[in-house]
């Protein structure tokens, strides 16, 4: 099994560890053609996702599709990220749609894959607190809709969005085949970690697991996409660097030309040395980050992960493929987490002061060193939400995200305007809440409930502990979630 595995490599020397993860990585990139596949583990209103091609599903209609447990047939353990699951032990599934208008064979194939976000957790107190989270997120109701359907449920609910229904600037993303990937594990969808215990709580951290598989998925059915864009809202948006480079060497490696495109939506960015010496190991994400050569030893402690991270792929991206960010300069989810994970550990300055100017700073250098990436900051408090919504709300949003999404590459990423408009620097002050730019402040966003500044918790608060002061604004966005789902309900009759 799995722990197995594990404690044989960590007791191999460099050289055998080394070849042994060449290995894993050449197995997970040829795929898996040795293996079993069942699907027992898989919903009845769901579809065999290896034995369903996408030629044989109609337009204009959303399907749940289920990846099966991978076993090899010759000692019956499972392969390498083969056991796709939720948190809870209980079934994971995708979500797909073809374009509502029939596509030519000589039209290029264009792929939209949006990753769900929904928090994190590492211990039996915060894995308890997002509980709903490590199940299925209730998205059936889409099953059988059109995006324009959905699309016309979003525009009256208000909070969220779905590209699929939507033009922005000249990308057409009623055109693109659109793959939803939700989220259950808590492990910011790059676990591999099954039968993680809890003190007495057992949690499948596996999230690495439900994303490989999908991408088997998608690389099977689009051997020869002209255009895929990868998006994701918080922990949907933080592995997306991750999934960019093994999409690109995947298409590299045939021989294709695929452009490849970013817009990641208010990433948990950040990683406090506490969380990363105490917690970071419970998730297990050395099987990717090693299969896509990441140098995982040296940086797993290291506060600057994210950024060694993103530089890593930025390093080996193509120059025209737009990669983008997007953020609040007040976002109560992020710093709520950053706390949690240990960040405010720096009694100098607040914890937002020092939250901002981090993330700040690791920005601005990045920008710097890679043209194809670029920043766009949302000057006022909120976080994230499906579709890009907050951020579509925002003058100039579009102007800039048009170009990030382009399927064409005429012009580069950091224009002048808008990188004056985007720019990552503080103002004097060095206050989050004040944070501007010379050419450009964009209005605050509402936020679907009570503005989040009014709703984080003080980590001073007499009545509850530490743990659970912190996770308050996370059980508010549960019973957000349920409320939307009984809405959408009523909706649909």
């Amino acid at each position: 099994n799995q722990s197995i595995v594990c404690t044989q490599i960590n007791n191999m020397n460099m050289k055998q560890r080394i070849a042994t993860f060449l290995l894993l990585s050449a197995a997970m990139a040829n795929g898996d053609d040795s293996t079993i596949i069942s699907y027992k583990n898989c919903d009845a209103n769901s579809l065999p996702a290896e034995n369903t091609s996408i030629s044989t599903l109609n337009n204009g209609q959303f399907y749940k599709m289920c990846p099966g447990s991978h076993k090899h047939s010759n000692n019956d353990t499972f392969a390498t990220l083969g056991q796709p699951k939720c948190g809870d032990g209980s079934n994971f599934a995708f979500y797909l749609t073809r374009p509502e208008q029939p596509q030519q064979e000589e039209q290029p194939q264009k792929v939209l894959i949006e990753l769900s976000g929904g928090g994190a957790c590492w211990d039996k107190g915060t894995c308890a607190l997002q509980s709903f989270f490590l199940k299925m997120p209730p998205l059936d109701f889409v099953l059988g809709m059109s995006c324009s359907d959905v699309g016309k449920i979003a525009e009256v609910s208000e909070g969220w969005d779905i590209l699929c229904a939507r033009t922005v600037g000249e990308t057409d993303f009623t055109e693109y085949n659109t793959i939803v990937i939700p989220y259950c594990t808590q492990d910011v969808h790059l676990g591999d970690a099954a039968e993680v215990l809890y003190d007495g709580t057992t949690v499948q951290h596996v999230g690495g697991h439900n994303t490989y598989r999908t991408l088997q998925w998608v690389f099977d059915n689009f051997e020869d996409p002209s255009h895929i864009v990868l998006t994701g809202c918080s922990a949907g948006a933080t592995p997306l660097p991750v999934f960019y480079h093994m999409v690109k060497e995947h298409y590299k490696a045939r021989g294709r030309n695929v452009k490849v495109n970013i817009i990641s939506d208010s990433p948990v960015y950040l990683t406090p040395r506490n969380f990363l010496e105490n917690h970071f190991q419970f998730w297990n994400h050395e099987t990717v980050m090693k299969s896509i050569g990441f140098d995982y030893d040296t940086h797993k402690e290291d506060v600057q992960y994210a950024s060694a991270v993103l530089d890593y792929v930025l390093d080996g991206s193509d120059d025209t493929d737009g990669i983008g960010l997007v953020s609040h300069n007040d976002d109560a989810i992020s710093l709520m987490y950053y706390i949690a994970m240990g960040g405010d550990d720096d009694t100098k300055t607040s914890v937002e002061t020092q939250w901002w100017a981090e993330m700040n700073n690791s920005w601005s250098q990045t920008m710097n060193e890679h043209t194809n990436f670029d920043v766009f900051i949302i000057n006022g408090s909120g976080h994230c939400s499906s579709g890009l919504y907050f951020a579509n709300q925002q003058p100039d949003f579009e102007k800039w995200v048009s170009n990030i999404v382009s399927s064409t590459s005429l012009i580069p990423v950091q224009q002048e305007t808008v990188v004056m408009n985007t720019s990552v620097t503080m103002t004097a002050a060095t206050d989050p809440t004040s944070a501007t730019t010379e050419a450009y402040e964009s209005r605050p966003v509402e936020s679907p409930v009570s503005p989040m500044n009014n709703t984080f918790p003080s980590s001073e608060s007499e009545t509850d502990t530490p743990s659970t002061a912190i996770f308050k604004a996370s059980a508010g966005h549960t019973l957000i979630a349920t409320f939307l789902c009984l809405q959408l309900c009523l909706l649909l009759g």
